[in-house]
């Protein structure tokens, strides 16, 4: 490295898992939705009264849009669709989450895909493509023209 050049800040995961086990408060962080879950069963498996929630880091710049699916077995490969899921700064995640066409799926029913993967929820596509400039930060130019 060169002197005086800037070094970038390392990534920082942007879910968090609060909960209670064992009598005592925790916290963590996670990468992924996945990785949120595998926390928080984790968290059970130590002590089954434990209670968590999970949401992306209040200090995130604006609403993530993830994908996702229902894992193989949970409804018929027909209708196995990729789903966009809405995520806000710091809103509270329980157990489920509802997708921009209303499809509500639990955490652990959710295959978390990438982008491009899956076939489309064309209810998604169409609501979500109509939110996007407002939900991303974007500023919405359509109210200019």
């Amino acid at each position: 490295m060169f002197p005086g050049a800037a070094v970038a800040p390392p990534a920082l995961d942007p879910f968090v898992v609060v909960g209670r086990v064992n009598g005592y408060e925790e916290t963590a962080c996670a990468a992924t939705p996945a990785d949120a879950l595998e926390l928080m069963l984790d968290w059970l498996r130590a002590d089954e009264r434990a209670a968590a929630v999970w949401y992306l880091r209040e200090d995130w710049p604006g609403t993530l849009t993830l994908i996702g699916r229902p894992v193989h077995g949970v409804v018929g490969e027909s209708r196995r669709c990729a789903h966009l899921f809405r995520i806000r700064p710091g809103a509270a995640l329980h157990g489920s989450v509802v997708a921009c066409c209303g499809t509500e799926l639990l955490l652990p029913e959710i295959e978390w895909l990438r982008p491009g993967a899956g076939m489309p929820c064309e209810c998604c596509l169409v609501l979500g493509a109509r939110t996007l400039p407002e939900l991303e930060g974007y500023p919405d130019d359509r109210q200019n023209r």
